[in-house]
């Protein structure tokens, strides 16, 4: 059933009840029914590619300036990735370094007759110098949608390597402060939302990988989405969840509005809306519980296994010395 089908059904529950207020009660019964449980639908599988490290040229920088610009070989070499499509990535996508200074989020570029100026996220804090050594490269990737909720498992396929997905920032300002370790991440730590006005995806979650990779990986990504609202009056409702279910919701909201908004003169008393309010959550409780048993069969396909037992699913330890870290298993 589609969005209008949804709330124009709704509509006629409740009299002189406000037809915005229907679209929007439906979008709140959907993301109760979403957030309370885990859905096949909210499953995804993505991709990342990290680029390869750009370095050609030099660079001139100004402390407190929050752009830096580039000779005539470090144009050259960059001035191609500013219309990159999303494969790799694009470059305001990418970070800027010298050394191992800062590290600098691009926001955006210019280019001045075939000489680069980037605009950095924030002022430059280091020295000031012209032809200076500098690093493009990807170290903060962006999660593959604006709804994404919790990782599954991240993969470098190269390596066969499925990155820790636990560890924090923290702990890895604790060993490794400068982001000194580069080549192959892993870690996929929680790093901040995406800031800059300019990007198509402003707001979005963002991750950084450590040790930072340098060159061409592919990462597998499989993950838990939130789930989107319905905004179009042709969006539909996932297989998994009936519109009964979600009307049933829907109405015991409609039904409380109703209830609230009654006048004082007894023509406008109506029906006993609490009586009404009651009987559309109960259906609604019997309906989730019966599409809910119905979904998580697909759920325990994916990876039940993995968030029942503990990391990994089968508690096995592990050891990688090239990101020195490790677990001991679980005791069974």
């Amino acid at each position: 059933m589609a969005f209008v089908n949804l709330y124009s059904e709704l509509s006629g529950t409740v009299p002189k009840i406000p037809i915005d207020l229907c679209k929007t009660l439906i979008n709140r019964a959907y993301k109760d029914v979403r957030r309370k449980n885990l859905w096949s639908f909210q499953l995804f599988e993505a991709n990342w590619v990290s680029p390869p490290i750009v370095n050609a040229g030099t660079v001139s920088t100004q402390l407190g300036r929050n752009t830096v610009v580039f000779d005539a070989t470090a144009s050259a070499a960059i001035l191609p990735l500013v219309t990159t499509g999303p494969l790799p990535a694009p470059l305001i996508q990418r970070q800027f370094r010298i050394g191992i200074g800062t590290i600098y989020n691009i926001w955006a570029s210019a280019d001045n007759g075939g000489i680069l100026t980037l605009t950095l996220d924030r002022p430059y804090a280091e020295a000031t110098g012209a032809g200076q050594i500098y690093q493009i490269y990807q170290c903060y990737y962006t999660a593959p949608y604006a709804d994404w909720w919790a990782w599954i498992n991240v993969r470098d396929i190269t390596n066969f390597n499925d990155l820790d997905i636990w560890t924090n920032r923290t702990t890895l300002d604790f060993r490794d402060p400068q982001r000194s370790i580069f080549y192959i991440p892993t870690v996929c730590a929680y790093y901040q939302t995406e800031n800059n006005p300019q990007s198509s995806t402003y707001g979005w979650d963002r991750f950084e990988l450590w040790g930072q990779p340098s060159y061409v990986l592919t990462y597998q990504l499989y993950g838990i989405r939130k789930g989107p609202p319905l905004v179009l009056d042709t969006d539909v409702l996932p297989t998994a969840i009936g519109e009964d279910c979600v009307e049933a919701l829907a109405r015991a909201y409609a039904y409380e509005w109703a209830e609230a908004n009654k006048g004082d003169l007894p023509r406008s008393q109506g029906s006993d809306y609490r009586m009404l309010m009651g009987a559309a959550n109960a259906e609604y409780k019997r309906l989730y519980a019966e599409y809910r048993k119905e979904d998580r069969e697909k759920v325990d396909n994916w990876f039940g296994v993995v968030r029942r037992r503990g990391w990994l699913g089968t508690g096995e330890p592990f050891y990688s010395a090239i990101g020195q870290t490790g677990w001991p298993g679980l005791p069974w």
